[in-house]
């Protein structure tokens, strides 16, 4: 329970006779916020609601951000942090605190990203054992010796014959190593 509904709780339960201790029970709310509020008026209550608003960090860039989401609706957001800082030097945002502003700016002024319509295209059929599936994979099991080991899995499947084959190694794959 937040804001108005706490306070007016509150003092409806003060003018009742309970002390602060028992209102803190009573409305689930920490002894220290009952004690905070407990002698304080309704005006003097709202215009500590009103300056307890907080400053954006990112509110000063937002008409700019809107102008680009506006002229490049499927931009990202990882993009825009990019732009903000090539042309703002005292820009210091962070990337998720910017994802989550452009997300509801979207929403806020109806510019949906388009949809990525992906292309799917036949693999040209190639001769026997030229074509196989790679995949990779991690595990971490306890050696004979009690210590945990990382091991990493190489998996083939050959195309045609659906032959498999499997390597495990203790050491990390490289681009070299595979």
């Amino acid at each position: 329970m937040k804001g108005w509904p706490m306070y007016q709780e509150l003092q409806q339960l003060k003018e009742l006779g309970l002390n602060k201790s028992q209102v803190a029970r009573q409305l689930k709310v920490d002894w220290k916020t009952i004690d905070h509020y407990w002698e304080v008026t309704p005006g003097k209550f709202a215009q500590m609601r009103y300056s307890s608003k907080r400053a954006k960090k990112l509110g000063q860039y937002k008409d700019q951000i809107v102008r680009w989401l506006r002229k490049y609706p499927d931009i990202s957001s990882a993009q825009i942090h990019d732009w903000l800082k090539e042309y703002y030097p005292d820009y210091q945002g962070k990337e998720r605190t910017l994802r989550r502003l452009v997300g509801n700016l979207r929403i806020k002024y109806g510019i949906d990203k388009p949809a990525k319509i992906r292309q799917y295209l036949a693999v040209e059929e190639l001769p026997l054992g030229y074509q196989a599936q790679v995949d990779l994979g991690f595990i971490t099991i306890e050696s004979t010796t009690g210590h945990k080991v990382k091991l990493c899995g190489l998996g083939y499947v050959l195309s045609c014959s659906r032959y498999k084959y499997v390597e495990w190694d203790d050491q990390s794959l490289t681009t070299a190593r595979l």
